[in-house]
């Protein structure tokens, strides 16, 4: 009887091996070491990587540049209820203000804080306007600034979630001049600076003169109006306009970083020079040493020729070795990475070099709608800030009125139809001939002095307002009332 065959049952065990270990052992990288691209998490970092990219980037620099620069029109006020005095006091703070609105725009885009100050001088009338009497004195904001976002700390208000208590980090140096009463680091004293310090700022000086140490946080004044951009609900700092793109902008540059370590590395080519073959080997070492020799020679000081002679057998090969450039050359690479950036800036391409990716296929109407909605909401805000700036004067002048400051209109739509629309308003009565020809960026009252000018000059020299031109019509008939008679005929040939 055969034997019996028995099934052995198969054994088998699992081991588990950390990945990391592996990784280690094989010399692999691990899935931690993988550069994600993260974002920092402190608002100060933020900033800076939004500064430099500002600076770098050439797509991020242009879409913020033309933000500010389209944005930031000219300003004009509505002040109907306000006499001339009060008119012209508001009118001169009109240029001040735009030259300030340029850079607070520009910070709000990078960092999203703006913690504006001022100062408060008295001038006379002349020195504000032409129209103003010099006897009058006016209290006027002076020197508007702001302070650099990273030296603010935010902090949310424990009872009322929604107030924010600011703080800025004041130094060393600040903290001595404010204690010794004016007195700087080399040993002079600036008393004009001081009291004008105290007198602007007196809550503020007096919270460093009672704190201790070389670097402390300091609560500003409670009349301070800062500009924030969006901010959430768990967070004390804004977010930046420029954060959605900070990740596809940090792709970009690591792109970057890869031409240029593909064109250090073909700069830095390796010379191989071949001499003998498998027919032909070199038995002799001297071959080589007379060919390095030779090749010594021309790196030698005035030994460099255009053409370089060298004496060799036939079997002698010189080749360059260099890693391959179609990576570094195709420019296809950048195109993704430059869309994901001007879809997170929310700015056309249209409106940054003037063309588009592929013809036909822009629609400019539709294509403005998100620049505009953003820069209509920073004019928003910065209306707001002036509307209350605007109160501060009234306030300490005591004046009855207060003006109501506006930006012109942006300038965003075609040629033939901004003239269509400018038209039919006129026409239809909706809009004065100033806010017609400001659509155009003319100034009227410029141009009725011009034309006052010419008025002047052609009347001199007997000329014509409007010189004829081929088939310009005929003048219209006169009225029978209008008609000459025998006699005023006979009166103009006398």
């Amino acid at each position: 009887m055969a034997e019996e065959q028995r099934v052995k049952l198969a054994k088998t065990a699992v081991s588990s091996i950390d990945f990391k270990d592996w990784a280690i052992m094989d010399q692999w990288i691990s899935t931690e070491d993988i550069d994600k691209l993260s974002i920092p998490k402190k608002y100060e970092s933020q900033v800076d990587l939004c500064r430099f990219f500002y600076k770098r980037d050439s797509v991020a620099g242009t879409v913020i540049n033309k933000i500010v620069d389209l944005a930031i029109t000219a300003l004009d006020v509505q002040s109907v209820r306000c006499n001339e005095v009060e008119k012209a006091t508001y009118k001169s703070m009109l240029p001040m203000l735009r030259t300030f609105f340029r850079s607070v725009c520009l910070e709000y885009l990078l960092s999203g804080v703006v913690i504006p100050h001022y100062e408060w001088e008295q001038l006379s009338g002349d020195k504000l306007s032409p129209d103003l009497n010099s006897r009058r004195r006016i209290w006027v904001p002076n020197n508007i600034w702001f302070r650099d976002p990273k030296t603010i700390r935010l902090e949310r208000s424990v009872a009322i979630p929604n107030k924010i208590n600011i703080k800025v980090k004041v130094d060393y140096d600040l903290i001595n001049f404010i204690k010794t009463g004016g007195k700087k680091k080399d040993g002079t004293m600036d008393k004009e600076t001081f009291e004008a310090l105290k007198a602007n700022y007196p809550k503020f000086v007096e919270n460093v003169s009672k704190m201790k140490g070389t670097t402390v946080y300091v609560e500003l004044e409670d009349n301070v109006r800062p500009i924030f951009a969006p901010m959430l609900v768990d967070e004390n700092y804004p977010i930046p306009y420029m954060f959605n793109a900070l990740e596809p902008l940090m792709h970009k540059r690591n792109i970057r970083k890869m031409d240029y370590s593909i064109a250090a590395r073909v700069i830095s080519a390796i010379q191989l020079i071949k001499l003998g073959s498998d027919k032909f080997p070199v038995t002799d070492e001297e071959d080589f040493d007379e060919l390095k020799r030779q090749m010594e020679y021309r790196g030698q000081t005035n030994q460099t020729e255009r053409v370089f002679q060298l004496f060799a057998n036939h079997t002698l090969q010189i080749e360059w070795v260099f890693p391959d450039t179609e990576a570094m050359l195709n420019q296809e690479k950048y195109r993704e990475a430059d869309d994901d950036i001007v879809a997170a800036l929310g700015f056309p391409r249209s409106l940054i070099t003037g063309e588009t990716l592929r013809s036909m296929t822009n629609q400019a109407d539709l294509a403005i709608f998100s620049p505009i909605a953003t820069m209509e909401t920073i004019r928003d805000v910065l209306i707001q800030w002036a509307n209350e700036l605007f109160l501060e004067i009234r306030d300490r002048n005591k004046f009855k009125a207060v003006a109501t400051p506006k930006f012109q209109p942006l300038h965003l739509y075609s040629l033939r139809d901004l003239v269509q629309m400018g038209q039919e308003l006129y026409k239809e009565g909706h809009i004065s001939r100033d806010t017609r020809v400001r659509m155009f960026n003319i100034d009227l009252e410029a141009e009725v002095e011009k034309k006052a000018d010419e008025k002047k000059l052609y009347d001199r020299y007997d000329l014509d307002a409007f010189p004829p031109t081929p088939y310009s019509p005929l003048p219209p008939p006169l009225a029978e009332e209008e008609q000459p008679t025998n006699e005023t005929q006979d009166e103009e040939q006398q």
